[in-house]
């Protein structure tokens, strides 16, 4: 048994040139990193380690000699940085999050890859769902993405399809070890709260639930893909020529394709951070405006602004602080 299918991670990687292995020293990405190790000649991108030591555990220099231990063990070279979290916002998972990212994408790496695995996909989709998430909120996350905090660089998951308990027989036979994080236990965290308490009991009463769920998250990423590409021709029937779209024939569309484009429109401008009320109250406006009436949706990166017979798109660009 391997952990990963060799040539579906090559085409994963096909187009990187420089990959940082994003390495906390849990027993995943150490998994992750051993696999790399053991298969790096198949690869024509430079592959590196990093570790952000978070400076939150009080045994987190342990944790990061740890790491670049291991990195030393299997030849592959490491870099690893202590961040500080202060100024980065009071949610500390947030601010957490955003000081790793900045490491990663600070490193002239064009491509970040993460030991994120199928239990972590099925939690991630449970988050999203208890949240009201949409469809492209469901599909959870993607094998290959665009990471957000720097939109040049991609992200990559290669365990994504790997259950936890794959990964944990893998390591066994290798005999890898990791570091257990005692943070993990804590229930605070919503995260931890399904993993410790709810996942368990789901698994005990649906035995293969994380596969049905993995199952479901793909038909909902084909629903987006099939939404994105009906979103597109509907776009394209309705543009004109200086850019604005036609609002009589956006009219005939109905609400809820209506409601589709809009949605696609701000998609494609990465506008993500938005009332989908309001977006539902656009598109209800549009459909009983007449001439005369002014409607409009007013986002961070994009403004819809219907006047007359047209819907104007006026993007915004953000100013430096």
């Amino acid at each position: 048994m391997d952990l990963l299918d060799l040539n579906e991670v090559k085409q994963l990687l096909n187009d990187s040139k420089k990959c940082v292995i994003g390495v906390s020293g849990g027993i995943d990405s150490i998994s992750l990193l051993h696999w790399f190790a053991q298969n790096r000649l198949h690869f024509n991108c430079e592959i590196q380690a990093i570790h952000v030591d978070h400076g939150i555990h009080p045994d987190s220099n342990h944790w990061a000699k740890f790491v670049q231990d291991e990195c030393k063990r299997v030849g592959i070279p490491i870099v690893s940085k202590r961040v500080e979290l202060t100024g980065l916002g009071n949610n500390l998972e947030y601010a957490a999050r955003k000081a790793r990212y900045q490491v990663f994408c600070s490193s002239g790496a064009d491509t970040i890859i993460l030991a994120h695995h199928a239990n972590d996909q099925c939690e991630t989709f449970l988050l999203k769902l208890f949240r009201g998430s949409g469809i492209r909120g469901l599909k959870s996350m993607q094998q290959v993405s665009t990471c957000w905090y720097d939109h040049r660089i991609k992200v990559v998951r290669p365990m994504l399809k790997s259950t936890k308990t794959t990964i944990e027989m893998w390591a066994e036979e290798q005999g890898i070890t990791g570091i257990l994080d005692p943070s993990n236990h804590d229930n605070r965290y919503d995260r931890n709260f399904l993993r410790n308490k709810i996942w368990p009991q789901i698994l005990d009463r649906f035995g293969v639930a994380d596969v049905n769920t993995m199952r479901s998250i793909q038909h909902i990423e084909e629903a987006w893909e099939l939404t994105s590409q009906l979103a597109d021709i509907d776009i394209n029937s309705v543009r004109l020529s200086d850019n604005s779209l036609d609002w009589l024939k956006t009219q005939e569309l109905g609400y809820l394709r209506i409601k589709n484009m809009i949605l696609r429109l701000l998609g494609q401008e990465e506008v993500y951070s938005f009332s989908v009320g309001q977006v539902e109250q656009f598109a209800r406006g549009l459909m009983s405006a007449n001439m005369d009436n002014r409607n409009q949706l007013v986002t961070k990166n994009l403004i819809l602004t219907k006047v007359g017979k047209r819907i104007v798109l006026e993007r915004v660009i953000q100013k430096a602080a």
